[in-house]
């Protein structure tokens, strides 16, 4: 690759252009990247999206949430509820915090079907599929596309048409399109290809660009529908020159000649959601750079901003970045001096500063010239590439945010966070930020509770406001307060307000808990806890006795279940049945053998006193009436026969039975009707062996039973 020394195994990978103004949503973050030009473009464009989209349909989506609390004292948990507009099936969180040591990196396939491969290039579109162009070795010109973020992958077409190159770069435009810019193929290349279906077609938009022929270089797509086109490899020297086309890539115009940062090729860049340009690292002419240029302006005019703990950013070629929503930037991998960069490096700007955080990657995971995307939820994707000993084939994915539609974080760290939460649909994605939306306070020392006033209360009390005096009490989020005593149930305190560190007022509700004296413990939300031994003493109203009896009347023997309904907490329970006998226990069963009336009295006690409570006549007990018989019909009747038969009489119960006796035999009678009390029907089938006189017996459920003897002649 002319001068070149790298061309064996190196590529510059193309980011997507992520930013929220595509689908609506322009969020603008405080920093270096802000000037008038940008706001303007932000402006410009999002005048032009509501000119095009006029009234938001059902399905355009709007990132919307809340959270609760937004602060308080470390650790603070809060709950964020997702209210966007425009069903989202994909939810991407950043907090303000993160942090991804200890993260996992998940291998996607180990064998992609496009095969190893370096200096290809990958888009992310805004459905969330990724697609995969070109790349080396052999100057290759398939598509492939994913549709499932990388884990499996179809081909859109063989031989696309443009020539096979590596090398090269690749952005996806605000309508969807993919623009393919430059690369190598054994000759510097300059035209420029568009598709507009996913890569299966493709169009010539410019067979000679006015920029140098070059790979190596780096393209963004902006959020005016814009292209820049910057630095790269001309086969003899790096350049550091800027170009912008807004037709698509058919024509363009050099924003500078020489940016700020020195030529330089390998490198990597991408576009801040505020529509700022960044171009980290890459190979010059003096080695392999750690910098980062920001460009506000379209990459007209560039700025080098200091960045905090810089030693974290190793030099390096031939790496992935891309934007995340939040304004952070990740740089996976790279190429030092022959040696593969194990690492991913997050850029941030916190409070107007930029900083740098790494952490260390698996070794199956480094790797340069490579792809790497983000999608919509968040997910970064790494594809290809090469390492130290050989190139790959493989996808892997690290998730970046929190997928969860309406998460719990804990923050632990005192300080001011932003809040990101970028939602994706079928519609494509949207993006919204909340400035300094969390402020999470230094941590407090526990909770002390020194006084409580009234200090005393009765159990038979609906509730009791009552004061505490202390230190420490957490005035940004509401204490918890309550009352204990090994054994018993707590009594949680209601309607707590906190006045000032030292003073809290709530309301108790003893009715029914068991007296004696009580811990009273305040908890803080994050967990710590005060303790005022034995604070309040909880005194017993006497009771106030009831019952109630199930059933109240039967026949004997009758049993009849108590309940004790007395209120103010019972220790103890005396009972009266009214039959001579007595009993104790909160709930008995009591049998009554004789028919009368009884009245029954309840007696029940604890440390505050007694009551007593007669229920006059409570239960009825009868006598068991046994059913007469009058008359039976037929009283005679032929063996062999089956016949209809009625009995006129009294007492007869719902359930009787009927039987014919002689001796010990038995003819059933099978009863067909009972109108209580005085008639039953029924059938009755006569053996054939039967004879003689038979005795007709009819016994009720209560066990009542009468007899009539030699009742009826079988002949």
């Amino acid at each position: 690759m002319g001068s070149d020394p790298h061309h064996h195994c190196k590529g510059h990978v193309m980011c997507p252009c992520l930013h929220s103004g595509i689908w609506g949503s322009f969020p603008i973050i405080a920093g270096d990247c802000i000037t008038m030009s940008c706001l303007q473009n932000q402006i410009i464009l999002f005048l032009c999206l509501v000119l095009m989209v006029g009234i938001s349909s059902g399905d355009h989506l709007v990132s919307s949430f809340s959270g609760k609390p937004t602060s308080g004292h470390a650790p603070l948990t809060v709950t964020f509820t997702d209210v966007s507009s425009g069903d989202p099936t994909g939810w991407a969180w950043y907090f303000g915090d993160e942090n991804y040591t200890g993260s996992e990196w998940k291998e996607l396939s180990g064998n992609a079907p496009w095969g190893t491969r370096y200096g290809h290039a990958a888009v992310a579109m805004p459905d969330g599929s990724i697609v995969l162009t070109g790349g080396g070795p052999g100057y290759k010109n398939d598509v492939w596309v994913s549709l499932d973020g990388g884990t499996t992958w179809n081909v859109q077409n063989e031989s696309s048409g443009w020539p096979g190159r590596e090398f090269h770069s690749a952005v996806v435009l605000p309508d969807g399109s993919i623009v393919l810019m430059g690369g190598y193929n054994g000759t510097y290349l300059r035209d420029v290809w568009r598709s507009v279906d996913k890569g299966v077609t493709w169009t010539l938009q410019a067979a000679g660009a006015p920029w140098a022929a070059r790979a190596k270089h780096s393209s963004v797509a902006l959020p005016d529908g814009s292209i820049l086109l910057m630095g790269g490899f001309d086969g003899t020297s790096p350049k550091n020159d800027v170009w912008r086309s807004t037709d698509k890539g058919r024509t363009w115009t050099q924003q500078t000649s020489r940016a700020g940062w020195s030529a330089r090729y390998g490198l990597a860049g991408v576009v801040l959601p505020d529509g700022c340009i960044a171009v980290i690292g890459g190979r010059t002419s003096s080695g392999y750079s750690r910098e980062m240029w920001l460009s506000p302006d379209q990459g007209m005019t560039w700025t080098n901003p200091p960045l905090g703990n810089l030693i974290s950013l190793y030099p390096r070629g031939y790496h992935s970045a891309v934007a995340l929503p939040d304004g952070s930037i990740l740089v996976a991998g790279g190429e030092n001096t022959g040696k593969t960069v194990k690492d991913m490096v997050r850029i941030a700007r916190k409070t107007g500063a930029w900083s740098v955080e790494r952490y260390e990657i698996p070794l199956a995971v480094g790797r340069y010239c490579h792809a790497g995307v983000i999608l919509p939820d968040g997910g970064l994707v790494l594809m290809g590439g090469t390492n130290d000993t050989a190139m790959k084939s493989d996808v892997w994915h690290f998730e970046t945010a929190s997928p969860i539609r309406d998460p719990i974080h804990e923050y632990r760290e005192e300080g001011t966070y932003s809040v990101t939460l970028q939602v994706s649909g079928s519609g494509g994605y949207n993006t919204s930020t909340r400035q300094d939306f969390i402020t999470v306070y230094p941590p407090l020392s526990p909770p002390a509770v020194t006084g409580i006033e009234p200090d005393t209360g009765e159990n038979g009390t609906a509730f009791i406001v009552v004061n505490l005096s202390g230190t420490n009490f957490d005035t940004m989020n509401i204490p918890s307060v309550k009352l204990t005593r090994a054994g018993l149930p707590d009594i949680l305190a209601e309607n707590v307000s906190v006045h000032s560190p030292s003073q809290l007022t709530c309301t108790i509700s003893p009715f029914g808990h068991e007296a004696g004296q009580r811990d009273v413990i305040v908890t803080n939300p994050d967990g710590k806890s005060g303790v005022l031994p034995g604070g309040f003493t909880l005194t017993r109203q006497p009771p106030v006795a009831d019952f109630t009896a199930r059933p109240q009347s039967g026949t004997a023997p009758l049993a009849v279940e108590f309940s004790d309904t007395s209120t103010g907490v019972p220790s103890s329970w005396t009972w009266d049945f009214g039959d001579g006998t007595s009993g104790s226990g909160k709930n008995p069963l009591h049998t009554y053998t004789l028919p009368g009336t009884y009245t029954v009295t309840l007696t029940v006690r604890n440390g505050g006193g007694s009551s007593t409570i007669t229920h006059p006549d409570c239960i009825s007990v009868t006598a068991v009436r046994p059913p007469i018989i009058g008359v039976f019909s037929p009283a005679s009747m032929m063996h062999g026969k089956t016949v209809n038969v009625a009995i006129i009489g009294n007492n007869f119960q719902k359930g009787a039975t009927v039987r014919l006796d002689q001796g010990t035999a038995t003819i059933p009678v099978t009863v067909t009707a009972i109108i209580p009390p005085s008639k039953i029907t029924g059938v009755v089938s006569v053996p054939a062996s039967a004879r003689g006189r038979w005795s007709l017996a009819i016994r009720n459920p209560d066990g009542g039973e009468c007899v009539r003897a030699n009742a009826i002649i079988i002949t």
